[in-house]
């Protein structure tokens, strides 16, 4: 398999960069040869004017968008913090309300499926806050933000519907089982 594109690829699937080293060890490569097929990679993506470009941050690589296709993405970007949240997002929306401070492993596991585009959707908007783990600085901890509270006309959490009877079946839950 051609390295450019495992790069290409491994860039592309993640979301934030990824620091020289990490990327040699995934491919099993030299550093210095993993950062030679980058620089080839993004000279060929500059050249070629495609809608995607790797940025090299202090040695650590990420994939981004054209600057020239900015004023496109503005209105992606403009559609979804304006538009209506899909049910997904609403869905991803109520578990961080009851059942936050939560990670997004926590919550994959409730919903069953991957919820990294709702997060980002309600991030944008502002409805959520994102927290390093106390006790793991690798991960986050979502949580409503007060502008949430503001559009729903609340001040404080336990204002939603039925907040403290299910944070009390919350807490008997993790009493009984260790945890929930």
């Amino acid at each position: 398999m051609d390295l450019k594109m495992i790069l290409e690829a491994i860039l592309f699937g993640s979301p934030e960069p990824m620091p020289l080293e990490k990327l040699a060890k995934i491919v099993n490569e030299p550093v210095e040869k993993v950062e030679a097929n980058l620089k080839e990679l993004k000279k060929e993506l500059e050249e070629n004017q495609r809608g995607i470009r790797i940025l090299d941050n202090n040695n650590c690589w990420l994939m981004v968008s054209a600057p020239s296709a900015s004023e496109y993405l503005l209105k992606i970007r403009k559609e979804q913090i304006e538009g209506d949240l899909s049910p997904t997002a609403l869905e991803t929306l109520a578990i961080i309300a009851y059942q936050g401070p939560v990670t997004r492993a926590e919550i994959n596991e409730i919903r069953g499926v991957d919820s990294t585009y709702s997060l980002v959707n309600l991030l944008s908007r502002g409805l959520i806050e994102r927290k390093t783990h106390p006790q793991r600085t690798n991960t986050f901890l979502y949580s409503i933000s007060e502008k949430f509270l503001r559009h729903l006309g609340l001040t404080s959490m336990e204002q939603l519907p039925d907040y403290n009877n299910i944070k009390e079946k919350q807490k008997n839950l993790r009493n009984d089982s260790g945890k929930f």
